[in-house]
Parts: structure tokens; C-alpha cells; sequence
């Protein structure tokens, strides 16, 4: 259980609106991977919460007449990666917001809750900084937008005003149009890490792709706040492209970094690194700037199109101002207790289940107290062993982070859903019994269920993407290798290809 005292859903951007302002001292909860964690920490016990997990309206990305991207802030770090106009247009968003955490958590984890945490290590903020993205916040007196460099104001602190959600992320046409990019993670871990320091570095070249027109470098990691080199940035316009400038720009930095001294790193490791990560962000920018044309020519029809969605089509309702309603919530509180509860109904391994829940309780909670299914296990509750992961309408989540009152409506599988009628194995199953995939046995459920969601996809992946497509997963037994055996060999089973 969490130590919430109390849990509000909204139903709409409005009715997010107002329980904030009925409820000035509650939080906003999106996917809840940093909030929730926090709870668990102790650092935000006791809190009221507002989940606007169920705005639909705030997911996506849609392409505006003028050509401006937007992006809705519930928008998870995994749909942004495999979003096509992100694919297109700003590849580089989607390549950095693919090194958070793990698989699990890029699942769940979304955009605005990247940004709205307000802390430099995030991996999608530097890479916005240099997009020259703008927040767009809506609150009681309508919509405001803001450079996201004015949107932090220090560290953990940003310039949501009371009532205010942050509801998406524009990047302007001109801020992209002929621009080609490049981020760098420096982290001890390829996976499950936060950034030691993290650099993210956009071209805009000449015609003859002999010139700098315009740098942009940003870095997360290197001050309180994500920053620009703007001194580094200045430097280098209008420069002609040569291995000496860039070692000259990438030696600039200097003046505007501002790292400091922790655990994870000394201030002068950071002041190196971020002198060495510019100068291989800009070289690898550069390449893509002058051999890939696809940032050029957008226009608001032909991106319309290849979206599969009418130019400026998203829903307005995240643009309207706070209108009054008549708004009944399905959290329900015990007078005698003082507790909230929420009736659900959702699809368990096939079966079609309705259940009360309290608002405090996990996924984790309801599968294992009641439903009896302890495959799904207790191990760290923060989201970074695996051990909890189940399937949730087709993608895996840590249940441990996952509220049981978002659970309603969803089709939910775990370990237990993948035996026959008899107690019959599944192939994976099987296959990590034939190659010892299994030592005390406690991570393995978990991580079968990824090897589930990465079979189902019917696509052949080599060795390396299927270790980090099952990066999500901490085994004290280090039997990683046998893993990846019986995942691949059953992948190649189902394709064919033994």
C-alpha cells in the first residue's frame, strides 16, 4: 500500500483543473514512476494526488497546420521512440528518451512527467532544450505556452502556477526544419541509470554542408538546471566544418557548464567529459546534418497525412479554458475509515473480473491479495528489478508502479496466463528450463513475461537489442547469458529460423 491520503481521477483537462484548485495541496500524478517511487521513499508520504493517467487527450503526437509538432505530455517514453512523425522529424527525441531506465519504465513513464520533475538529469530535457521546445500549460485562466529555458526555474522547481497541468510540448517548424541532431548518455550503467552527464547537440548546416548556420548544445547534468553553451553555440556559427572547429566549440563549453562534485562524479570528471561528449555529438550531429534529408520540406499536408491524422487535429479540449460541469468520480471514501476505494473491472489471464479496490494498493497488491497469482513478486516496489512485471494491454509494467485503480478496464496477463488448461507449458516457458534459465527463480517470472511481449512481436532481433529489450530485469543469480539463450532460441523457433 502506499501512504497516500488521498487519491482524485480526473476525466478531463477541466476536471483536472478543478481538483486542484479544490484540492490546492494535492500533486499531479501522470505515469508515476518518479511519484510514486517518491512515496515509497517516504518523501511524498501522506500526499493528496490528482491521476490524470486516463487523459487519453494528452497522448500522441500530432503535426499542427503550421507545422509545428506537438506532443502530448502523457505521451510514454516508448510510443514517442516508435512515434513515426517523431521517427521523421526529430529522431534525436526519440533515440534519448529510449535510454531512460528500462523497457518497464519507458512504458509507463511519460514525457511531462520528465520535464515537470524540474531535475537536470532528465535524458528528454537537454534534448527539448536544444529542439527550443515550448511548454504548453493549461490552468484556471486558460492556456500559456513557455521556452521550456524559462520553464525551470532551479532545481526540482518549475513554473507550474497553481491549478496548472502541463498539458503538451511544441517544437516549432523553425526549430527543426534543416536541423539534424545527436544525444549522448554518459551513465556507469547502458541501462536502469540516471545520467552522470548528458549531451544533446543540433546542426543546422550551409547549402554546401561546408558551414555551421546554426549549433545548438545542451546538456542535463552539467548545472542545477538543463542548460544551453550558448557561448559554445555562438562560437561555432557560421564556422566552416572542420575537425579543428569542432574541437574549438567543444572546448568552449567550459564557459557555460557548471557541474558539481557528488557521488556519482567530481565536478572536474563532468567539466571533461561534457568537452568530450559535445565534440562526438557534433561530429555524429554533422554526419546525419549533411547525408539525411528527411528534416526538410515539411509541410502541414504531407506530414498530415503520413500521421494518419488531419493537420492540427489533436483534441481541443487541452486548449480550452476551465469550464464548469457536473463531474462524479469513481474514488470512493469509507466515512468510517476515511479510506477510498474504487470498484474496477478488468481482464485477468482471459477472465473477466470486478473487484474493489483500495485507492493505496499497487497492481503488485490486488494480483497477489486478491487474486492468489504470486508469480508477480514483491522485490524492490520502485520499479527497477522487474520482478513485479506483468502485461498490461500488450505492454509490459512494473505492477508495483502502477496504481490498481488504473487497472479497470484493462486486459492484465501474468506468468499464470501463459499455462494450458492442464498445467501445460508455454514454449518460453520450456525454454528457459532447457537451457537453465532458471536459478532461485524468483526474477524469472518477471522476465519471462518480457520475453513474452518481445516474441509477440513477431520481429527478429539480434542479440544485443534483446539485451536491452530485457535491460528492465535485475537477476542477483547473474544467469543473464542462459536468458538470452532460451529467448532467442525461442525467437527463432517461432520464426523459422532455428
Amino acid at each position: 500500500m502506499y501512504d497516500m491520503k488521498s487519491l482524485y481521477e480526473a476525466e478531463t483537462v477541466q476536471d483536472a483543473i478543478r481538483l486542484l484548485q479544490e484540492h490546492p495541496e494535492a500533486q499531479i500524478i501522470a505515469g508515476g514512476s518518479d511519484v510514486l517511487v517518491q512515496m515509497r521513499e517516504g518523501k511524498r508520504a501522506g500526499a493528496e494526488l490528482v491521476s490524470i493517467y486516463g487523459l487519453d487527450d494528452l497522448r500522441g503526437v500530432t503535426l499542427e497546420e503550421d507545422g509545428t509538432l506537438w506532443i502530448g505530455s502523457l505521451t510514454s517514453f516508448s510510443h514517442i521512440t516508435q512515434d513515426p512523425l517523431i521517427q521523421k522529424y526529430i529522431p534525436v527525441l526519440g533515440e534519448a528518451v529510449d535510454m531512460v531506465g528500462g523497457p518497464q519504465i519507458r512504458n509507463i513513464g511519460t514525457i511531462g512527467g520528465n520535464t515537470c520533475n524540474g531535475v537536470t538529469s532528465a535524458d528528454s530535457a537537454s534534448t527539448l532544450f536544444a529542439w527550443d521546445a515550448v511548454i504548453e500549460l493549461t490552468g484556471p485562466v486558460g492556456v500559456r505556452q513557455i521556452p521550456i529555458r524559462d520553464f525551470y526555474i532551479k532545481a526540482g522547481k518549475v513554473d507550474l502556477q497553481p491549478g496548472e497541468i502541463q498539458t503538451g510540448i511544441l517544437i516549432r517548424k523553425e526549430s527543426y526544419e534543416g536541423y539534424a541532431g545527436h544525444y549522448i548518455k554518459y551513465a556507469m550503467r547502458n541501462a536502469m541509470d540516471i545520467a552522470t552527464l548528458g549531451c544533446s547537440v543540433n546542426v543546422k548546416l550551409t547549402e554546401d554542408k561546408k558551414r555551421f548556420e546554426d549549433i545548438r548544445i545542451a546538456y542535463g547534468v552539467a548545472g542545477p538546471v538543463p542548460m544551453r553553451a550558448v557561448h559554445a553555440e555562438e562560437a561555432g556559427r557560421g564556422l566552416e566544418v572542420t575537425d579543428e572547429n569542432i574541437e574549438k566549440i567543444g572546448d568552449t563549453v567550459l564557459k557555460d557548464v557548471t557541474p558539481r562534485d557528488s557521488w556519482r562524479a567530481s565536478k572536474a570528471f563532468r567539466e571533461h567529459i561534457s568537452k568530450v561528449l559535445c565534440k562526438r555529438a557534433l561530429r555524429e550531429a554533422v554526419k546525419r546534418a549533411a547525408g539525411y534529408e528527411g528534416y526538410a520540406g515539411v509541410t502541414g499536408a504531407d506530414g498530415a497525412d503520413e500521421a494518419g491524422d488531419a493537420a492540427g487535429g489533436r483534441n481541443e479540449a487541452a486548449s480550452e479554458a476551465v469550464r464548469p460541469g457536473t463531474q462524479v468520480h469513481s474514488i470512493m471514501t469509507d466515512p468510517t475509515s476515511q479510506r477510498q476505494y474504487k470498484l474496477i473491472r478488468c481482464r485477468i489471464n482471459g477472465v473477466e473480473r470486478e473487484t474493489m479496490v483500495d485507492a493505496r494498493a499497487s497492481l503488485t497488491d490486488m494480483l497477489r491479495n486478491d487474486y492468489s497469482l504470486t508469480s508477480v513478486k514483491k522485490g524492490c516496489e520502485v520499479g527497477e528489478c522487474g520482478a513485479c512485471n506483468v502485461i498490461i494491454d500488450g505492454e509490459c509494467y512494473n505492477s508495483c508502479i502502477y496504481l490498481a485503480a488504473w487497472a479497470d478496464g484493462k486486459d492484465i496477463l501474468t506468468l499464470e496466463g501463459l499455462m494450458g488448461p492442464n498445467g501445460e507449458l508455454s514454449d518460453i516457458q520450456q525454454a528457459f528450463i532447457d537451457e537453465a534459465a532458471v536459478q532461485c527463480g524468483f526474477c524469472t517470472p518477471g522476465v519471462i513475461m518480457s520475453a513474452v511481449e518481445i516474441l509477440e512481436s513477431g520481429k527478429e532481433y539480434t542479440r544485443d537489442e534483446l539485451r536491452k529489450l530485457l535491460s528492465g530485469h535485475l537477476c542477483r543469480c547473474t544467469g543473464y547469458e542462459n536468458i538470452l539463450n532460451a529467448v532467442e532460441k525461442t525467437m527463432k523457433k517461432r520464426l523459422g529460423k532455428e
